[in-house]
Protein backbone atom coordinates (compact mmCIF):
# COMPACT_ATOMS: atom_id res chain seq x y z
CA UNK A 1 0.00 0.00 0.00
CA UNK A 2 2.79 2.41 0.95
CA UNK A 3 4.60 1.67 -2.30
CA UNK A 4 1.43 2.32 -4.31
CA UNK A 5 0.86 5.62 -2.54
CA UNK A 6 4.45 6.65 -3.18
CA UNK A 7 4.12 5.86 -6.87
CA UNK A 8 0.89 7.82 -7.04
CA UNK A 9 2.48 10.79 -5.31
CA UNK A 10 5.49 10.66 -7.62
CA UNK A 11 3.26 10.46 -10.69
CA UNK A 12 1.15 13.34 -9.43
CA UNK A 13 4.24 15.47 -8.76
CA UNK A 14 5.60 14.63 -12.21
CA UNK A 15 2.27 15.59 -13.79
CA UNK A 16 2.18 18.96 -12.04
CA UNK A 17 5.85 19.61 -12.83
CA UNK A 18 5.21 18.87 -16.53
CA UNK A 19 2.10 21.01 -16.44
CA UNK A 20 4.05 23.94 -14.97
CA UNK A 21 6.77 23.57 -17.62
CA UNK A 22 4.21 23.46 -20.39
CA UNK A 23 2.51 26.52 -18.94
CA UNK A 24 5.52 28.66 -19.80
CA UNK A 25 5.58 27.76 -23.50
CA UNK A 26 2.50 29.81 -24.57
CA UNK A 27 3.97 32.84 -22.79
CA UNK A 28 7.38 32.39 -24.41
CA UNK A 29 5.76 31.81 -27.81
CA UNK A 30 3.70 34.99 -27.48
CA UNK A 31 6.75 37.01 -26.47
CA UNK A 32 8.74 35.62 -29.41
CA UNK A 33 5.89 36.34 -31.83
CA UNK A 34 5.54 39.89 -30.55
CA UNK A 35 9.28 40.51 -30.87
CA UNK A 36 9.23 39.14 -34.43
CA UNK A 37 6.30 41.36 -35.35
CA UNK A 38 8.13 44.39 -33.97
CA UNK A 39 11.03 43.57 -36.27
CA UNK A 40 8.74 43.04 -39.26
CA UNK A 41 6.72 46.20 -38.62
CA UNK A 42 8.69 48.32 -41.12
CA UNK A 43 7.44 46.09 -43.94
CA UNK A 44 3.90 47.45 -43.46
CA UNK A 45 4.02 49.97 -46.29
CA UNK A 46 1.66 52.39 -47.95
CA UNK A 47 2.31 54.34 -51.15
CA UNK A 48 3.09 58.08 -51.15
CA UNK A 49 3.50 58.28 -47.39
CA UNK A 50 6.52 59.03 -45.17
CA UNK A 51 8.71 55.92 -45.16
CA UNK A 52 5.71 53.96 -46.42
CA UNK A 53 3.61 54.46 -43.26
CA UNK A 54 0.26 56.21 -43.60
CA UNK A 55 -0.45 56.92 -39.93
CA UNK A 56 1.87 58.71 -37.52
CA UNK A 57 1.28 59.91 -33.97
CA UNK A 58 2.95 62.17 -31.47
CA UNK A 59 2.06 63.61 -28.09
CA UNK A 60 3.04 66.57 -25.96
CA UNK A 61 3.05 66.19 -22.20
CA UNK A 62 3.99 68.20 -19.16
CA UNK A 63 5.35 71.68 -19.77
CA UNK A 64 5.18 71.24 -23.56
CA UNK A 65 1.43 70.60 -23.45
CA UNK A 66 0.58 73.75 -21.46
CA UNK A 67 -2.46 71.94 -20.08
CA UNK A 68 -1.46 71.80 -16.41
CA UNK A 69 -0.10 68.26 -16.69
CA UNK A 70 -2.47 66.75 -19.26
CA UNK A 71 -1.40 65.61 -22.73
CA UNK A 72 -2.11 66.62 -26.33
CA UNK A 73 -2.28 63.94 -29.03
CA UNK A 74 -1.57 64.66 -32.71
CA UNK A 75 -2.78 61.95 -35.11
CA UNK A 76 -1.45 62.28 -38.71
CA UNK A 77 -2.93 60.33 -41.65
CA UNK A 78 -1.04 60.81 -44.95
CA UNK A 79 -2.57 60.24 -48.40
CA UNK A 80 -1.94 61.56 -51.94
CA UNK A 81 0.11 64.62 -51.09
CA UNK A 82 -2.04 65.60 -48.11
CA UNK A 83 -2.18 64.90 -44.42
CA UNK A 84 -5.23 64.99 -42.18
CA UNK A 85 -4.29 65.91 -38.63
CA UNK A 86 -6.55 65.24 -35.65
CA UNK A 87 -5.56 67.10 -32.49
CA UNK A 88 -7.00 65.87 -29.17
CA UNK A 89 -6.57 68.21 -26.21
CA UNK A 90 -8.68 67.88 -23.11
CA UNK A 91 -12.27 67.30 -24.20
CA UNK A 92 -11.70 68.90 -27.62
CA UNK A 93 -10.79 67.33 -30.95
CA UNK A 94 -9.84 69.48 -33.94
CA UNK A 95 -9.16 68.28 -37.50
CA UNK A 96 -7.35 70.12 -40.29
CA UNK A 97 -6.01 69.02 -43.68
CA UNK A 98 -2.59 70.22 -44.89
CA UNK A 99 -0.77 69.90 -48.19
CA UNK A 100 2.62 68.17 -48.03
CA UNK A 101 5.70 69.16 -50.03
CA UNK A 102 9.00 67.21 -49.95
CA UNK A 103 11.97 69.09 -48.49
CA UNK A 104 15.14 67.06 -48.42
CA UNK A 105 14.38 64.02 -46.30
CA UNK A 106 11.44 65.75 -44.66
CA UNK A 107 8.14 67.40 -45.51
CA UNK A 108 6.65 70.86 -45.31
CA UNK A 109 3.02 71.28 -44.28
CA UNK A 110 1.02 74.11 -45.84
CA UNK A 111 -2.47 75.07 -44.75
CA UNK A 112 -4.69 77.81 -43.38
CA UNK A 113 -2.87 79.57 -40.50
CA UNK A 114 -6.29 80.61 -39.20
CA UNK A 115 -7.48 76.99 -39.13
CA UNK A 116 -8.19 74.89 -36.04
CA UNK A 117 -4.55 73.70 -35.78
CA UNK A 118 -2.60 76.85 -36.69
CA UNK A 119 0.66 75.73 -35.10
CA UNK A 120 1.16 73.22 -37.95
CA UNK A 121 0.66 75.70 -40.81
CA UNK A 122 4.10 75.94 -42.41
CA UNK A 123 5.54 73.33 -40.06
CA UNK A 124 8.51 71.24 -41.22
CA UNK A 125 8.72 67.51 -40.55
CA UNK A 126 12.43 67.00 -40.05
CA UNK A 127 13.83 63.50 -40.45
CA UNK A 128 15.56 62.54 -37.22
CA UNK A 129 16.06 58.78 -37.23
CA UNK A 130 14.46 55.82 -38.98
CA UNK A 131 10.69 56.08 -38.39
CA UNK A 132 11.17 59.28 -36.44
CA UNK A 133 10.27 62.85 -37.44
CA UNK A 134 10.40 66.02 -35.37
CA UNK A 135 8.39 69.22 -35.68
CA UNK A 136 9.46 72.45 -33.99
CA UNK A 137 6.27 74.21 -32.89
CA UNK A 138 5.89 77.99 -32.51
CA UNK A 139 5.55 77.52 -28.75
CA UNK A 140 9.10 76.18 -28.64
CA UNK A 141 7.98 72.61 -27.96
CA UNK A 142 9.18 69.71 -30.11
CA UNK A 143 6.58 67.25 -31.38
CA UNK A 144 8.06 63.84 -32.12
CA UNK A 145 6.19 61.66 -34.62
CA UNK A 146 6.44 57.91 -35.02
CA UNK A 147 4.33 55.53 -37.11
CA UNK A 148 1.54 53.50 -35.58
CA UNK A 149 0.24 50.19 -36.90
CA UNK A 150 -3.26 49.36 -35.74
CA UNK A 151 -3.11 45.57 -35.76
CA UNK A 152 0.25 45.62 -34.00
CA UNK A 153 -1.15 48.01 -31.41
CA UNK A 154 -4.02 45.62 -30.70
CA UNK A 155 -1.61 42.69 -30.41
CA UNK A 156 0.50 44.66 -27.99
CA UNK A 157 -2.64 45.53 -26.04
CA UNK A 158 -3.54 41.84 -25.67
CA UNK A 159 0.01 41.11 -24.50
CA UNK A 160 -0.14 44.02 -22.06
CA UNK A 161 -3.46 42.96 -20.55
CA UNK A 162 -2.85 39.21 -20.38
CA UNK A 163 0.84 38.96 -19.58
CA UNK A 164 1.93 42.26 -18.04
CA UNK A 165 -1.15 42.93 -15.88
CA UNK A 166 -2.99 39.68 -15.12
CA UNK A 167 0.05 37.41 -15.06
CA UNK A 168 2.16 40.14 -13.43
CA UNK A 169 -0.36 40.51 -10.60
CA UNK A 170 -0.47 36.75 -10.03
CA UNK A 171 3.33 36.57 -10.06
CA UNK A 172 3.50 39.35 -7.46
CA UNK A 173 0.89 37.55 -5.34
CA UNK A 174 2.55 34.15 -5.34
CA UNK A 175 6.31 34.83 -5.58
CA UNK A 176 7.88 36.92 -2.85
CA UNK A 177 11.11 37.42 -4.82
CA UNK A 178 9.12 38.82 -7.74
CA UNK A 179 7.28 41.25 -5.48
CA UNK A 180 10.49 42.64 -4.00
CA UNK A 181 12.12 42.84 -7.42
CA UNK A 182 9.17 44.70 -8.93
CA UNK A 183 8.52 47.22 -6.18
CA UNK A 184 11.89 47.68 -4.45
CA UNK A 185 14.63 46.97 -7.01
CA UNK A 186 13.17 48.14 -10.34
CA UNK A 187 12.15 51.61 -9.09
CA UNK A 188 15.82 52.33 -8.38
CA UNK A 189 17.77 50.53 -11.11
CA UNK A 190 15.43 51.66 -13.92
CA UNK A 191 15.68 55.39 -13.16
CA UNK A 192 18.33 55.96 -15.89
CA UNK A 193 16.01 54.32 -18.44
CA UNK A 194 12.94 56.24 -17.27
CA UNK A 195 14.82 59.53 -17.60
CA UNK A 196 14.75 58.91 -21.38
CA UNK A 197 11.00 58.28 -21.52
CA UNK A 198 10.26 61.91 -22.30
CA UNK A 199 7.88 62.48 -19.38
CA UNK A 200 8.67 65.82 -17.79
CA UNK A 201 5.25 66.46 -16.25
CA UNK A 202 5.16 66.42 -12.45
CA UNK A 203 1.88 64.48 -12.48
CA UNK A 204 3.36 61.49 -14.33
CA UNK A 205 6.38 61.20 -12.02
CA UNK A 206 4.26 61.71 -8.91
CA UNK A 207 1.85 59.03 -10.10
CA UNK A 208 4.73 56.66 -10.86
CA UNK A 209 6.29 56.79 -7.41
CA UNK A 210 3.05 57.10 -5.45
CA UNK A 211 1.87 53.89 -7.17
CA UNK A 212 5.18 52.17 -6.40
CA UNK A 213 5.02 53.38 -2.80
CA UNK A 214 1.56 51.87 -2.36
CA UNK A 215 2.64 48.53 -3.80
CA UNK A 216 5.76 48.53 -1.60
CA UNK A 217 3.76 49.26 1.57
CA UNK A 218 1.29 46.49 0.79
CA UNK A 219 4.18 44.10 0.23
CA UNK A 220 5.59 44.97 3.66
CA UNK A 221 2.08 44.48 5.08
CA UNK A 222 1.91 40.99 3.60
CA UNK A 223 5.43 39.76 4.35
CA UNK A 224 7.15 41.96 6.93
CA UNK A 225 4.79 42.32 9.87
CA UNK A 226 3.10 45.65 9.16
CA UNK A 227 -0.23 43.88 9.56
CA UNK A 228 0.21 43.80 13.33
CA UNK A 229 -0.28 47.57 13.54
CA UNK A 230 -3.94 48.56 13.83
CA UNK A 231 -3.33 51.91 12.18
CA UNK A 232 -2.27 50.20 8.95
CA UNK A 233 -5.91 49.85 7.88
CA UNK A 234 -6.30 53.62 7.95
CA UNK A 235 -2.94 53.99 6.16
CA UNK A 236 -4.09 51.69 3.34
CA UNK A 237 -7.32 53.67 2.96
CA UNK A 238 -5.26 56.87 3.07
CA UNK A 239 -3.02 55.68 0.22
CA UNK A 240 -6.12 54.98 -1.86
CA UNK A 241 -7.64 58.37 -1.02
CA UNK A 242 -4.42 60.23 -1.85
CA UNK A 243 -4.16 58.39 -5.16
CA UNK A 244 -7.69 59.49 -6.08
CA UNK A 245 -7.12 63.04 -4.82
CA UNK A 246 -4.05 63.46 -7.06
CA UNK A 247 -6.26 62.87 -10.07
CA UNK A 248 -9.03 65.10 -8.67
CA UNK A 249 -6.62 68.03 -8.54
CA UNK A 250 -5.59 67.35 -12.14
CA UNK A 251 -9.23 67.33 -13.26
CA UNK A 252 -9.99 70.50 -11.34
CA UNK A 253 -7.01 72.28 -12.90
CA UNK A 254 -8.15 71.42 -16.44
CA UNK A 255 -11.03 73.88 -16.26
CA UNK A 256 -13.75 72.16 -18.33
CA UNK A 257 -17.24 71.25 -17.10
CA UNK A 258 -16.71 67.54 -17.74
CA UNK A 259 -13.51 67.68 -15.67
CA UNK A 260 -15.28 69.47 -12.83
CA UNK A 261 -18.03 66.84 -12.80
CA UNK A 262 -15.50 64.04 -12.74
CA UNK A 263 -13.54 65.79 -9.98
CA UNK A 264 -16.75 65.82 -7.94
CA UNK A 265 -17.18 62.10 -8.64
CA UNK A 266 -13.65 61.52 -7.31
CA UNK A 267 -14.43 63.40 -4.11
CA UNK A 268 -17.58 61.28 -3.61
CA UNK A 269 -15.50 58.17 -4.23
CA UNK A 270 -13.08 59.23 -1.48
CA UNK A 271 -15.71 59.99 1.17
CA UNK A 272 -17.47 56.65 0.65
CA UNK A 273 -14.38 54.54 1.37
CA UNK A 274 -15.37 52.30 4.28
CA UNK A 275 -14.50 49.32 6.49
CA UNK A 276 -10.75 49.96 6.46
CA UNK A 277 -10.67 48.67 10.04
CA UNK A 278 -11.42 45.23 8.56
CA UNK A 279 -8.30 45.16 6.38
CA UNK A 280 -6.21 42.14 7.33
CA UNK A 281 -3.52 39.73 6.22
CA UNK A 282 -4.67 36.33 5.05
CA UNK A 283 -2.89 33.74 7.19
CA UNK A 284 -3.04 31.25 4.33
CA UNK A 285 -0.54 31.45 1.49
CA UNK A 286 0.12 33.57 -0.49
CA UNK A 287 -0.80 35.87 2.44
CA UNK A 288 -2.86 38.37 0.48
CA UNK A 289 -3.88 41.68 1.97
CA UNK A 290 -7.67 41.46 2.23
CA UNK A 291 -10.22 44.26 2.41
CA UNK A 292 -13.44 42.35 3.10
CA UNK A 293 -15.63 45.46 3.32
CA UNK A 294 -14.93 46.68 -0.24
CA UNK A 295 -18.22 46.58 -2.17
CA UNK A 296 -18.67 45.75 -5.85
CA UNK A 297 -20.78 48.90 -6.35
CA UNK A 298 -17.99 51.13 -4.98
CA UNK A 299 -15.43 49.42 -7.22
CA UNK A 300 -17.61 49.93 -10.32
CA UNK A 301 -18.14 53.60 -9.42
CA UNK A 302 -14.38 53.95 -8.96
CA UNK A 303 -13.74 52.29 -12.33
CA UNK A 304 -16.11 54.71 -14.09
CA UNK A 305 -14.42 57.69 -12.44
CA UNK A 306 -10.90 56.50 -13.25
CA UNK A 307 -11.59 55.68 -16.91
CA UNK A 308 -13.28 59.06 -17.35
CA UNK A 309 -10.34 60.85 -15.75
CA UNK A 310 -7.84 59.37 -18.18
CA UNK A 311 -10.14 59.92 -21.19
CA UNK A 312 -10.37 63.59 -20.29
CA UNK A 313 -6.68 64.12 -19.60
CA UNK A 314 -4.51 61.54 -21.38
CA UNK A 315 -5.90 60.57 -24.81
CA UNK A 316 -2.92 58.36 -25.67
CA UNK A 317 -3.41 55.96 -22.75
CA UNK A 318 -7.18 55.55 -22.40
CA UNK A 319 -7.30 51.96 -23.71
CA UNK A 320 -4.44 50.97 -21.42
CA UNK A 321 -6.23 52.53 -18.48
CA UNK A 322 -9.31 50.41 -19.19
CA UNK A 323 -7.07 47.34 -18.94
CA UNK A 324 -5.45 48.57 -15.72
CA UNK A 325 -8.85 49.29 -14.19
CA UNK A 326 -10.49 46.04 -15.31
CA UNK A 327 -7.62 43.75 -14.23
CA UNK A 328 -7.95 44.26 -10.44
CA UNK A 329 -11.75 44.18 -10.71
CA UNK A 330 -11.54 40.76 -12.38
CA UNK A 331 -9.04 39.65 -9.73
CA UNK A 332 -11.43 40.68 -6.92
CA UNK A 333 -14.55 39.22 -8.51
CA UNK A 334 -13.25 35.97 -9.96
CA UNK A 335 -9.78 35.09 -8.62
CA UNK A 336 -9.91 35.94 -4.92
CA UNK A 337 -12.44 38.11 -3.14
CA UNK A 338 -11.16 40.89 -0.96
CA UNK A 339 -7.97 41.44 -2.96
CA UNK A 340 -9.11 44.44 -5.04
CA UNK A 341 -6.99 47.03 -3.22
CA UNK A 342 -3.88 44.86 -3.37
CA UNK A 343 -4.44 44.03 -7.04
CA UNK A 344 -5.15 47.69 -7.82
CA UNK A 345 -1.88 48.79 -6.23
CA UNK A 346 0.17 46.02 -7.83
CA UNK A 347 -1.24 46.45 -11.35
CA UNK A 348 -1.10 50.27 -11.20
CA UNK A 349 2.57 50.19 -10.18
CA UNK A 350 3.33 47.62 -12.90
CA UNK A 351 1.50 49.79 -15.44
CA UNK A 352 3.32 52.99 -14.52
CA UNK A 353 6.71 51.28 -14.62
CA UNK A 354 5.79 49.61 -17.90
CA UNK A 355 4.73 52.78 -19.72
CA UNK A 356 7.89 54.59 -18.60
CA UNK A 357 10.05 51.66 -19.74
CA UNK A 358 8.06 50.94 -22.89
CA UNK A 359 8.01 54.57 -24.01
CA UNK A 360 11.78 54.76 -23.59
CA UNK A 361 12.38 51.47 -25.42
CA UNK A 362 9.61 51.09 -28.01
CA UNK A 363 9.42 54.69 -29.12
CA UNK A 364 13.09 55.60 -28.83
CA UNK A 365 14.61 52.40 -30.22
CA UNK A 366 11.89 50.55 -32.16
CA UNK A 367 10.50 53.76 -33.62
CA UNK A 368 6.83 52.88 -33.09
CA UNK A 369 3.96 54.64 -31.38
CA UNK A 370 1.61 51.87 -30.21
CA UNK A 371 -1.43 53.91 -29.21
CA UNK A 372 -5.15 53.19 -29.45
CA UNK A 373 -6.83 56.57 -29.07
CA UNK A 374 -10.55 56.57 -28.35
CA UNK A 375 -12.68 58.93 -30.53
CA UNK A 376 -12.99 62.25 -28.75
CA UNK A 377 -15.60 64.96 -28.65
CA UNK A 378 -17.37 67.02 -26.01
CA UNK A 379 -20.47 64.84 -26.20
CA UNK A 380 -18.55 61.65 -25.32
CA UNK A 381 -16.63 63.51 -22.62
CA UNK A 382 -19.81 64.88 -21.02
CA UNK A 383 -21.59 61.51 -21.23
CA UNK A 384 -18.70 59.76 -19.50
CA UNK A 385 -18.50 62.47 -16.84
CA UNK A 386 -22.24 62.25 -16.15
CA UNK A 387 -22.04 58.46 -15.82
CA UNK A 388 -19.07 58.83 -13.49
CA UNK A 389 -20.66 61.42 -11.22
CA UNK A 390 -24.05 59.68 -11.43
CA UNK A 391 -22.75 56.31 -10.24
CA UNK A 392 -20.75 57.89 -7.45
CA UNK A 393 -23.65 60.12 -6.38
CA UNK A 394 -26.12 57.22 -6.25
CA UNK A 395 -23.64 55.16 -4.24
CA UNK A 396 -22.95 58.08 -1.88
CA UNK A 397 -26.70 58.63 -1.28
CA UNK A 398 -27.25 54.94 -0.51
CA UNK A 399 -24.10 54.74 1.60
CA UNK A 400 -24.85 57.77 3.77
CA UNK A 401 -28.52 56.78 4.06
CA UNK A 402 -27.37 53.51 5.57
CA UNK A 403 -24.68 55.23 7.62
CA UNK A 404 -27.04 57.69 9.31
CA UNK A 405 -30.39 55.87 9.30
CA UNK A 406 -29.48 52.21 9.13
CA UNK A 407 -31.68 51.71 6.05
CA UNK A 408 -30.07 50.06 3.01
CA UNK A 409 -31.26 48.12 -0.06
CA UNK A 410 -31.98 44.51 0.81
CA UNK A 411 -30.03 43.06 -2.10
CA UNK A 412 -27.39 45.71 -2.68
CA UNK A 413 -24.21 46.11 -0.67
CA UNK A 414 -23.34 49.72 0.14
CA UNK A 415 -21.12 49.04 3.13
CA UNK A 416 -23.61 47.57 5.58
CA UNK A 417 -21.68 44.29 5.91
CA UNK A 418 -17.98 43.87 6.68
CA UNK A 419 -17.49 40.94 4.29
CA UNK A 420 -18.81 41.44 0.77
CA UNK A 421 -16.02 41.12 -1.78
Amino acid sequence: MTSTLSLDAAANASFHSTRRRRGFWPILALLAALAALFCLAPSARAADTPEGHARWMGALEGSDAHLKGASILYDFTFSDGEVSVAKSAGVHREVQVFKTTPLGKGLVLSGDPAGPIPELAGAVLEKHLVRHFKIKLPSGATLELRPTILWLSWLHYAFFFGIILLAGNELARHKKWATYTLYFVFPIVLIPLWMHAGFDGLFRWTKLYSAIFGAAVFTLYRHNGLDRFKWMGAAVAGILAINIFEAVTQDYASGHLANYLNAAAGVLNIVTISWWTGIKRDENKPHDMLWPGMTAFWIIAYDAWNITFVYLNFPTTIFYTVAVVVAPTLAALFIKKGTWMQARAYTLAIYMMYIFSFKALAEQYLGLHLALPLPRNEGIAMTMALISVGLNLVYAILYFTWKFTGRAPARLEVGQHPSVI
